[in-house]
């Protein structure tokens, strides 16, 4: 997952922090049991640092339901 920057400027992979930064929420789901969650982002970027990639943080993730590593992700609109 990358954010485009306006312009034509370089292309970065988007950080748990700059999706704390965008007041986004994070929604996760193991692939073996369907357990969904939505973590804390600003306890995910204490634990884990801001400039962590999306992707490399869901490499890092288990499921606590039935212990499978094969998750998968959105970035979704903050909830107000």
């Amino acid at each position: 997952m990358a954010i485009r920057v306006r312009y034509g400027e370089s292309v970065r992979p988007a950080t748990l922090g700059s999706t704390l930064a965008a007041h986004l929420c994070l929604i996760v789901w193991c692939k073996a049991c369907r357990r969904q969650v939505e973590p804390d982002v600003a306890e995910q970027v204490k634990r884990y640092g801001a400039e962590l990639p999306l992707e490399e943080w869901a490499a890092r993730l288990r499921c606590t339901e039935c212990d499978g590593r094969d998750v998968d992700f959105v970035v979704s609109g903050s909830r107000r």
